[in-house]
This record gives structure tokens, sequence and C-alpha cells, in this order.
């Protein structure tokens, strides 16, 4: 009788063990992995672009079909503007890669749009203008990421 309830046990442990647990929190995470430009930018001429990485436990990230009103998008902010961040949704994201067992890593390729532009002011509009941009992202059940923020930039006209 004993040697059953150990050869159960036993084996009872085993097949706890040999579960996988994801242990990746369902809170979101963004690394900036590059920001361009590197100094400055021409308006017109170059691009403003974020390329960072993500991940989240649980992968809810974006909507296989976005639409007005959805919650899981990229915030960002320039630094110039006292008005907040604007919300920018996702890509459309391939609803079978979704796996909460797994979680969701990748990475992103960020345009913010409008792309910046040198205040109207006599100085700026003349010389150019500074700025920075921060950015987090929340996925679907409303977790916000890390706030990132890229290095500051000059925007010529």
């Amino acid at each position: 009788m004993k040697l059953r309830a150990a050869v159960f046990l036993l084996l009872v442990s085993v097949c706890f063990l040999a579960c996988e647990k994801n242990t990746v929190s369902k809170i979101p995470h963004i690394a900036l992995i590059a920001f361009l430009p590197q100094d400055s930018m021409q308006v017109n001429v170059d691009t403003a672009v974020i390329y960072f990485s993500l991940v989240d436990g649980d992968g809810d990230i974006g909507y296989a079909n976005p639409a007005p009103g959805d919650t899981s998008n990229i915030y960002w902010k320039d630094s110039r503007d006292s008005s907040g961040f604007v919300a920018t949704p996702f890509p459309a994201i391939d609803v079978s890669i979704e796996d909460p067992k797994k979680g969701l890593e990748g990475k992103c390729t960020f345009f913010p749009l409008p792309q910046p532009t040198p205040r109207t002011d006599s100085l700026h509009a003349a010389t150019g203008d500074t700025l920075y941009y921060e950015f987090y992202i929340v996925d679907r059940a409303g977790h916000q990421s890390n706030h990132i923020t890229t290095h500051t930039f000059i925007v010529r006209p």
C-alpha cells in the first residue's frame, strides 16, 4: 500500500513538474531598439521612426480587426505638446499567433503621425525646433507598459 502511494505521488510530481508555465508578466514590457533621426531631421525630407521590442505574458496586444474605441494601443506624445498622449492603434494582428500560455514577443516599427515640424513662431520656423518622444503601450486587459523616452533631436525647416 505504501509502495502504491509512493509511486502515485512520484507520478503526480513528475506530471506537475513537466507542466510548462508561462512566467512572463501579463503587464507588457517595451524596450527601445533604435530611434531615427540620430540628431536632426529636415521637414518633408527625413522621417522620424521608433523601433521597439515588446513582450506580453498573455499575448493580448492589439486586435485582429482594429476599431474605434479599442484600448490596446501605442500611446505617444511630442515633448512640446502639453495636451497629453495620442492613441495610435496597433496594426491588425493575426489571432492565430495568440496563445495566452506562450505570450507574445516581437518587434514594432512605429512612425509617429503627423511627423514633427518646427513650431510656427519666427524663431523656430527659421532655425528649427528641439523635441523628444515619450511612448508606452496598453494591452486589451488595460495593462500599461513601462514608458520609453527617445533622445532629443532637432527638426529643421
